[in-house]
């Protein structure tokens, strides 16, 4: 059904917005809404402290308005605290896969077909 009088805007709809309120509009949404900033992830700021010296660590851990997952990491590249740089790395990138044959040591397994009979084939117990 079509309208008599189209408002201004346009036709209104399914997936058929107002003008006024499409993407790129300024009462419209925003792009890009909740999506993350490469720099703020933590795969980002990982491999950025990794590239820094001593002296830019502790500076980082010196300022008070930086968020305690870093002065966390600076400290331990800083320290060389491997057990907590390798905690860090594996809950950034994950931990890799790891597989083990533990039933045949890596030779093939030969599958034995067995065919179990039974003598009379008429199961019939009613007589």
């Amino acid at each position: 059904m079509k309208k008599d009088n189209p408002t201004k805007q346009g036709e209104v709809g399914h997936k058929k917005p107002p003008v006024n309120r499409q993407f790129g509009q300024p009462n419209g949404n925003p792009r890009n809404n909740g999506s993350w900033k490469k720099e703020d992830t933590p795969r980002y700021k990982l491999e950025q402290m990794m590239k820094l010296n001593v002296e830019e660590l502790t500076a980082i851990v010196k300022n008070p308005k930086t968020p305690l997952f870093e002065i966390r990491m600076a400290n331990a590249i800083k320290n060389g605290d491997w057990k907590v740089i390798d905690g860090m790395i594996s809950q950034v990138y994950g931990k890799p896969s790891q597989t083990v044959d533990m039933t045949s040591g890596g030779e093939k397994i030969n599958v034995a077909l067995v065919r179990f009979e039974d003598g009379d084939r008429n199961t019939d117990t009613s007589t």
